[in-house]
């Protein structure tokens, strides 16, 4: 008897493992699908990096458009009115501008037709279960109000290597929302041998789609006298 309740105990453990494969993979493809379907989208967004013990939050609207356009204007937190920083990726340039400077940071996109969540993320749909592994995370709290939180881990041959060991462990968080199997939540966090960790957490909220959007939102023009600084790699 005690055998038999024991291989019930293991056969227990097998199933819910299998369920919970299935249930990431379902989630995972349901999300795909969506995004595939999306042409752009705009939404006003929440931004929290920590590097090391500091910490800092930002706030502002972002518009993006397949494959990589995008742009981000940050707010004054004490006024809306007032954009403090735009960055802009035109599909060959990565521009950034700050207006209390009168500066521009000009980089060039290495790569114009890498498809990515967001252009600057790093994570791209592309190829995603060869490059990552993922699972579901038991958020009760999030399935309460309808969402599911999903983990990406690179696997071995993307992580960044010194010697035998991995120096970087990458991980990247998803929120989706089981209402349209969008993302709502982005986290990437990275841990180093260092302890030079970072992590970055982008919110959004008021997320329309497939908007008629003008081109020119994706073209940015030097403002007059600015100091332009290319900080392309050599």
């Amino acid at each position: 008897m005690k055998q038999y309740f024991k291989f019930v105990l293991i056969l227990s453990f097998i199933c819910n493992g299998l369920v919970i494969a299935q249930t990431a993979d379902q989630i995972l493809k349901n999300f795909k699908n969506e995004y595939r379907k999306s042409k752009n989208f705009t939404a006003d967004f929440v931004e929290t990096t920590i590097h090391g013990t500091n910490k800092g939050t930002s706030n502002g609207r972002l518009t993006f458009s397949k494959p990589n356009l995008l742009r981000q204007d940050y707010l004054n937190q004490e006024d809306s009115s007032e954009i403090v920083q735009t960055i802009v990726l035109d599909g060959k340039y990565s521009w950034s501008y700050t207006p209390l400077l009168n500066q521009v940071n000009k980089m060039i996109w290495t790569d114009p037709d890498r498809k990515e969540l967001l252009p600057g993320i790093g994570f791209s749909l592309e190829n995603l279960e060869a490059n990552y592994n993922y699972q579901l995370k038991d958020d009760k709290l999030a399935k309460e109000k309808g969402f599911y939180r999903m983990e990406l881990t690179p696997k071995p041959h993307l992580l960044i290597q010194q010697g035998d060991q991995a120096t970087i462990r990458e991980t990247i968080e998803l929120l989706i929302d089981s209402k349209n199997w969008l993302p709502v939540q982005f986290g990437y966090y990275s841990n180093s041998a260092n302890s030079n960790n970072v992590s970055a957490i982008i919110t959004l909220k008021n997320i329309k789609r497939d908007l008629p959007l003008s081109d020119d939102l994706f073209k940015f023009i030097i403002p007059k006298g600015a100091e332009v600084i290319d900080i392309s790699p050599e």
